[in-house]
C-alpha cells in the first residue's frame, strides 16, 4: 500500500490496524480507524475553508469601499469625508466585532454535495473580486451622496454622516456575506446569534460615537436627527440591492 499512499493526493492510512510503513507514507493517520471520519473532517475543512473567505472578502470589500470614498472625494475636490479617528473606529471597532463573529457561522448544507472548487493559487478568486468590486463601488456612492448634501454648509454634519453610513454598509455587508448565492433574506438571521449581538453591539457604539459627548469630542461628531438616519440607512440599503441583484444572476448561471 505504500507506493499508493505516496502517489495519492491524500494518503489515508489506519491507525490502529495500519502498518508502520503504511502510516510512515501517508498524510493522515485515522486514530479510531473509522472512515466516518474522513467524511467529517473532509466537511469540517470545507467549512473552515469558507468561513476564511467570507471573512476575508468582508474585511477586504469595506476596506475598499472607505479607499473608494476618500479617492472619490478626493478626486472632485471636497473636504476628506472621513478624519483619521473615524477610519480607524471602522476599522478597529465595527469590523472588529463583526469579522470574529463569522467564526461562529453554521455550516452549509450543501457542503458535500458536488465538487468543491476553490483557488489553486490565490486565496481570494475572481467571485471575491467582482463582490468586493461591486460592494466597494456602492459604498463609494452612498458615501458620496449623503456627503454631498451638507459638507459645503456644515461640514461637522457631513463628517457624521459619511461615517455613519459606511459603518451601517459594514453592518449590512458582514450580512450579505454569509452566502456566495443564498439571498440576504432567505437565510436564518438566528443561525448565528453571535453575528446578531455583534450587529447590535456595534449600533450601539455607532450610537454612542454620535450622541455621546466624550466620543464627540475624540471623533469630531454632531448629534443626527431622525431623518437624518432615515436617509443614511436609506443610501446604505444600496448595497443590499447590489449584492442580491448579482447573487441572482449567480444562481441562474449555476442553474444552467
Amino acid at each position: 500500500d505504500a507506493p499508493s499512499l505516496v502517489a495519492a493526493g491524500l494518503g489515508v492510512a489506519m491507525g490502529k490496524i495500519g502498518t508502520s510503513v503504511a502510516k510512515e507514507a501517508s498524510d493522515i493517520i485515522l486514530l479510531d480507524d473509522n472512515f466516518g471520519t474522513i467524511v467529517v473532517a473532509v466537511e469540517e475543512g470545507r467549512h473552515i475553508y469558507q468561513t476564511i473567505k467570507k471573512t476575508i472578502l468582508y474585511l477586504f470589500s469595506t476596506s475598499v469601499g472607505e479607499v473608494m470614498a476618500i479617492f472619490g472625494s478626493i478626486i472632485l475636490g471636497w473636504p476628506l469625508l472621513l478624519l483619521p479617528a473615524q477610519i480607524i473606529w471602522l476599522n478597529l471597532v465595527t469590523d472588529g466585532f463583526l469579522d470574529i463573529s463569522f467564526a461562529w457561522e453554521p455550516k452549509s448544507k450543501d457542503l458535500l454535495k458536488g465538487s468543491f472548487e476553490h483557488s489553486k493559487k490565490y486565496f481570494i478568486d475572481k467571485t471575491m473580486v467582482i463582490r468586493s468590486i461591486l460592494m466597494g463601488s456602492s459604498m463609494m456612492i452612498s458615501t458620496l451622496f449623503v456627503f454631498s448634501l451638507s459638507f459645503q454648509d456644515n461640514l461637522p454634519k457631513a463628517l457624521t454622516m459619511s461615517l455613519t453610513t459606511l459603518a451601517i454598509m459594514q453592518w449590512f455587508n458582514a450580512w450579505n456575506v454569509r452566502s456566495e448565492k443564498e439571498s440576504i433574506f432567505r437565510t436564518n438571521p438566528l443561525s448565528n446569534k453571535a453575528l446578531l449581538g455583534a450587529t447590535f453591539i456595534v449600533i450601539m457604539l455607532q450610537l454612542a460615537v454620535v450622541y455621546w459627548q466624550p466620543l464627540q469630542t475624540l471623533f469630531q461628531t454632531v448629534p443626527l436627527t431622525l431623518s437624518d438616519w432615515s436617509l443614511a440607512i436609506g443610501v446604505s440599503l444600496l448595497i443590499i440591492v447590489v449584492e442580491e441583484i448579482r447573487k441572482f444572476f449567480h444562481r441562474l448561471q449555476v442553474k444552467k
